[in-house]
């Protein structure tokens, strides 16, 4: 949360380009140039949110709420801050981060890039997969990464 506080002692209105600072208004829907400064920190408090959230050593039942809950409020909060977050893959990605956390039980260390070319590989197959089969598949992943780590 070091960032946050940083941004609010020292991100002034002044610091800010006029032109970033109305399309910021803008896109926002607020009056006020002096309100653009504390939703950008506002959007760094949430992403230092979801950073806490994600590299939990250990996830509850509430904890898969909470890390919901802030990555839906960073999806929601980060493009209307910063226009270049709209369609970029690391967005994407945490989509599934919720999904890989219930699967594997931590999100420290897991490798987003590969289980995306699995799906990708499974989506292409065009096979009828039981969900039994499947949730094996999951099963045996999970224990090999476990004892090849």
């Amino acid at each position: 949360m070091i960032m946050p506080f940083l941004l609010n002692q020292f991100l002034k209105e002044s610091s800010i380009k006029r032109n970033e600072t109305a399309i910021i208004q803008q896109r926002i829907d607020v009056f006020r140039v002096s309100s653009v400064p504390k939703i950008i920190i506002s959007c760094w408090i949430h992403v230092a949110k979801t950073m806490k959230a994600v590299f939990n050593k250990k996830f509850t039942s509430d904890s898969y709420e909470k890390l919901q809950q802030c990555l839906e409020e960073e999806f929601s909060i980060l493009p209307k801050v910063f226009v270049n977050f709209v369609n970029l893959p690391n967005i994407h990605v945490n989509m599934h981060l919720l999904m890989h956390a219930k699967t594997f039980g931590t999100l420290i260390n897991t490798q987003v890039g590969i289980k995306e070319m699995v799906h990708r590989i499974f989506k292409g197959m065009k096979i009828n997969i039981q969900l039994k089969q499947l949730n094996k598949f999951k099963t045996m992943m999970m224990i090999q990464k476990l004892y090849l780590q």
